[in-house]
C-alpha cells in the first residue's frame, strides 16, 4: 500500500505545481493585452513629435540645398539624420502596438494661429538662399528646438508607456543638442561677418 500512496502523493504535487505554474502564468497574457494599445493622449504626443520630426527633415533638406555656408548645410544634414531616426523608433513603436500615428490634432486657438504662423514662417524661408537663408533657418531652430526641449517633460509626465516615456528621454538631450549648435553657428557666423566688415 505505501508505495501506492507515494505515488499519488507524488502525482498529486505534482498536479499542484502544474497548477500553481498556470496560476502565475495567466496575469501575463492580460498584461500585455493592456499594453497593446496606447492611449488617445499618448498617441497625440507621438503625433506631435512626429510632426516635428517631418517638418525639421524637410527644413534640414531644403538647408542642404539652399544655405548658403557649408557648416550650416552640415547642420541640416545632421538634423534630416537625427530626426529620421527619432521618427523611425516612433513608428515602430505605433506599429509594435498595432497602431499608427494620427494627425497632430491643434486643440485650442492659440494652437491653430501658432501652427498657421509656422507654416507661414517655411514658407517664406523656403524662398530664401545663401546668408538670408542661413540667419532664418538658424534663428527658427533655436527657437523650435528650445521650445521642445521646454515642453517635453510635460509631455512625457502626459504617457504611461514606459517605451514611449524612454523614447522622449533620449530625445530630449538630442533636441538640447540641436539648439546648441544653432546657437553656435548663429554666434560664428555673426563674428565672420563682422570680420568681413572691418
Amino acid at each position: 500500500m505505501k508505495p501506492i500512496i507515494r505515488v499519488l502523493l507524488i502525482a498529486l504535487v505534482t498536479t499542484t505545481a502544474y497548477a500553481d505554474e498556470a496560476k502565475t502564468d495567466t496575469p501575463k497574457p492580460t498584461d500585455t493585452a493592456k499594453k497593446t494599445k496606447l492611449t488617445e493622449n499618448e498617441l497625440q504626443v507621438m503625433a506631435h513629435y512626429h510632426a516635428v520630426n517631418s517638418l525639421e527633415i524637410d527644413l534640414g533638406k531644403t538647408a542642404k540645398k539652399q544655405a548658403g555656408s557649408q557648416a550650416v548645410k552640415s547642420y541640416g544634414e545632421m538634423l534630416v539624420k537625427d530626426h529620421g531616426e527619432a521618427d523611425k523608433k516612433l513608428k515602430e513603436l505605433a506599429k509594435a502596438h498595432k497602431q499608427t500615428i494620427p494627425a497632430e490634432k491643434t486643440a485650442t486657438e492659440a494652437a491653430k494661429r501658432e501652427a498657421a504662423e509656422m507654416k507661414k514662417a517655411v514658407a517664406a524661408l523656403k524662398k530664401l538662399k545663401g546668408a538670408d537663408f542661413d540667419r532664418r533657418y538658424l534663428q527658427m531652430m533655436v527657437d523650435g528646438h528650445d521650445k521642445e526641449v521646454a515642453n517635453i517633460d510635460s509631455k512625457i509626465a502626459d504617457v504611461q508607456d514606459t517605451q514611449l516615456a524612454d523614447m522622449l528621454r533620449a530625445m530630449k538631450p538630442v533636441l538640447q543638442k540641436h539648439a546648441d549648435e544653432a546657437r553656435q553657428l548663429q554666434k560664428s557666423g555673426a563674428q565672420a561677418s563682422m570680420e568681413h566688415s572691418h
